[in-house]
């Protein structure tokens, strides 16, 4: 992918650049995403450096004999976000769309969104940019494929041919290729039902959502990756209530570090801009500025972090700032609260109660008896930047003989994580 991108654009990918393009977070299910916010010189727009740079990547692909690639493409607006380490990024609709496009894709195939990516690539600039170098064809066959609940989209397949050697800079030489595949693509029916419409399966017992008291009453080894873990203790809490008696053999909790929870805030924030968030009391709103943070109560700041309405304009600026540090002092409350709730709580019921502050990698995960067979893990959207409220995770089980590349990853993501981390 970086030969590709600095084949196009005449230097190499920089991370913190993102006005031409960015290579995102590996996540949703997808190896790679690279997200084109403008085209290179010769490309008419965004769509032709995508379609152009996914035919690439199956021609490399099938040359190389190495893997099987295939490949999702949408179009949208996106917004520039920065992530735990202040470098940017970019999230939008599209990404996640194009994600799910691609699942629904057959090896060598690459599927395009008819409505925002095949009708642009049909206008007369884009059909006269064609030449011998990348030629390409839209199957005329529409195929209205399942990407979310209560979401769908009309997708298209693209074949063609491209050539392997600079032909973004005008360049000679290099072997063309055909690309593409007309199969018809998985249907992904099973992604429009609800979890609770799905049946356990019959012969690995597993079902798609399970709730977390139920993996908590399975599972003895488990960890959580996570910012503040404000939730976990109520779902002990019930598991305890029903076996008072029930032991974890080891339980691993990572918390965000302090100093790293101003990301999580402006994620807060970022994701419902409209609200003003603050502290209730009997009297009214009283602000989170005019309270010192370690007055704070637990239920004042789960107040802060899930919202109340306030009345009332500022200047937008200073008020998306006063919202940030509100939301990261409030975090910082709750996460202390959280770790003594679950101390007290699991003290003498687990053999090995560890609680660990992470820096580096930045995602959140769960992991239930992750080193052996019938292990599962679940990786939280937020690894890409996307809100978990309304973009599915991803889940991970081992089930066969062997976990399978994602899974074995993910496990390795934890063992690093373990190096790393600190006692909190």
């Amino acid at each position: 992918i970086r030969g590709i991108l600095t084949e196009a654009y005449g230097r190499p990918p920089n991370r913190a650049d993102v006005n031409e393009y960015v290579i995102l977070r590996s996540g949703q299910g997808c190896s790679s995403c690279v997200c084109v916010t403008k085209p290179p010189t010769g490309h008419s727009c965004t769509q032709f450096t995508a379609l152009w740079i996914a035919a690439r990547l199956v021609v490399w692909a099938f040359a190389s004999e190495r893997c099987d690639v295939r490949a999702g493409l949408d179009g949208g607006m996106v917004q520039t976000v920065f992530d735990a380490y202040n470098l940017p990024d970019v999230k939008g609709e599209a990404i996640e769309s194009a994600a799910r496009i691609m699942d629904c894709a057959l090896p060598g195939q690459v599927l395009a969104n008819r409505e925002n990516f095949v009708k642009p690539l049909e206008s007369p600039a884009n059909q006269r940019i064609r030449s011998s170098r990348f030629f390409y064809r839209m199957d005329p066959v529409k195929h209205d494929i399942v990407v979310g609940r209560g979401m769908r989209a009309t997708v298209q397949s693209v074949i063609g041919q491209v050539t392997s050697h600079s032909y973004a800079l005008g360049g000679g030489g290099g072997h063309s290729s055909s690309f593409g595949n007309l199969e018809p693509p998985e249907a992904k029916w099973y992604l429009s039902l609800n979890p609770s419409e799905l049946s356990k399966d019959a012969e690995t017992g597993i079902k798609v959502k399970v709730p977390p008291r139920e993996l908590l009453q399975r599972h003895k080894r488990v960890a959580f990756v996570g910012i503040t873990h404000d939730k976990l203790a109520k779902v002990f809490r019930q598991v305890l209530e029903e076996d008072p008696d029930h032991k974890w053999d080891r339980i691993l909790l990572f918390f965000l570090p302090d100093e790293k929870m101003e990301w999580a805030a402006d994620s807060i924030v970022s994701h419902a801009p409209a609200r003003r968030l603050s502290v209730l009391n009997p009297n009214g709103f009283d602000v989170i500025k005019e309270k010192n943070v370690e007055e704070l109560t637990m239920q004042e700041a789960e107040t802060i972090l899930y919202g109340t309405s306030v009345k009332g304009a500022q200047d937008a600026d200073t008020q998306q700032s006063e919202k940030i540090q509100t939301n990261k002092a409030a975090l910082i409350k709750s996460k202390a609260g959280a770790r003594a709730e679950l101390e007290e709580l699991l003290t003498g019921k687990v053999r090995e109660l560890r609680f660990l502050s992470y820096d580096r990698p930045f995602y959140c995960a769960s992991y239930w008896d992750w080193d052996e067979w019938g292990g599962f893990i679940h990786v939280s959207p937020m690894i890409w930047g996307a809100d978990p409220k309304t973009c599915p995770a991803m889940n991970y089980h081992w089930i066969g003989v062997d976990p399978g590349d994602d899974y074995v990853s993910y496990q390795d993501g934890l063992s690093s994580l373990l190096r790393v981390a600190h006692p909190f």
